[in-house]
């Protein structure tokens, strides 16, 4: 697969499990730089319609602490990915491939998008249905 100079990600991180981990080391081998954009509280209020589990700035805490990860910005309601990208200029935007061409195809952000691999039988949605309601 062909190597870019700058990726970025976006995500909420908000029940850290071992898929986010591999999507981000998956991202960090297809580039030299990568970005990686923490969903705000707000955001993942509005956008997904919860409360985060874990707070941002320890959200952002845990990402920064990551050694595939060279920036750590966050998405806001009113700052999100098309901002983010003007800001960064990344050659390539990565996401899950629980998102397919037909559901994001980052129309209009002016960045081809890459999907990764997902961790099979693991996801924060998973996780909150079984230990939080």
């Amino acid at each position: 697969m062909q190597k870019y100079n700058i990726g970025i990600t976006f995500g909420g991180f908000e029940l850290w499990h071992i898929g986010h981990l591999n999507l981000i080391k998956q991202a960090k081998e297809l580039c030299d730089t990568l970005i990686v954009c923490v969903s705000s509280d707000k955001y993942i209020l509005k956008i997904k319609e919860h409360k985060a589990s874990i707070p941002l700035k320890d959200r952002i805490e845990l990402v920064k602490a990551i050694r595939f990860v060279d920036i750590v910005d966050v998405q806001r309601l009113n700052f999100g990915k098309k901002e983010l990208i003007e800001k960064y200029s990344p050659n390539v935007i990565f996401v899950g491939n629980d998102w397919t061409p037909e559901t994001f195809t980052g129309e209009g952000l002016g960045v081809p998008v890459v999907y990764l691999d997902r961790t099979k039988g693991i996801s924060s949605t998973q996780l909150r249905n079984k230990y939080f309601k």
